[in-house]
């Protein structure tokens, strides 16, 4: 039996995230943040409803945030099986995600400034930094284009 279960991208188009359990594996498919406004993508992006150590593997569809955005989270809540994704998905990740790191940090130092000049808004603290990118990165395997590839091998781990 297969099953697959929305945990993410169910109702809006972003922050797309699909579980596949099988009696062999389970596997995530895209990790990916919401994006909208500030309060409701914190809420929404603060946690990933799955326990990483019950995944085999992630498999990425393509680099845009709202499917690999969340990737470092998994990744700092323990996350060290492998991600796959085609070669080109996997580069774009690189520069796509420090990108978010970078700008979670200058939104959360820009929100502190405010709060410093009396306005009042709720702090707000980045989901995570370049190290969890760095991290992330190290998880991901480049698979070609129109080759078949087990992702979740009978014998797991496998490393």
């Amino acid at each position: 039996m297969i099953e697959l279960e929305m945990i993410g991208g169910a109702g809006t188009v972003t922050g797309s995230k699909y579980v596949v359990r099988t009696g062999r594996a389970t596997v995530l498919l895209d990790c990916g943040l919401f994006q909208g406004r500030r309060k409701e993508s914190f809420e929404r992006n603060r946690s990933i409803p799955l326990d990483p150590d019950t995944l085999d593997a992630v498999v990425l569809s393509h680099a845009h945030l709202d499917h690999s955005g969340a990737l470092p989270m998994l990744w700092k809540r323990g996350y060290r099986g492998p991600i796959y994704a085609t070669p080109a998905t996997r580069d774009l990740c690189a520069p796509m995600l420090a990108d978010a790191a970078a700008i979670q940090t200058a939104d959360a130092r820009h929100i502190d400034k405010l709060i410093e000049r009396g306005i009042e808004i709720d702090p707000v603290t980045p989901l995570y930094t370049n190290d969890d990118v760095v991290g992330t990165l190290e998880l991901m395997f480049g698979v070609p284009y129109h080759r078949a590839h087990v992702v979740a091998p009978r014998h797991w781990p496998w490393w």
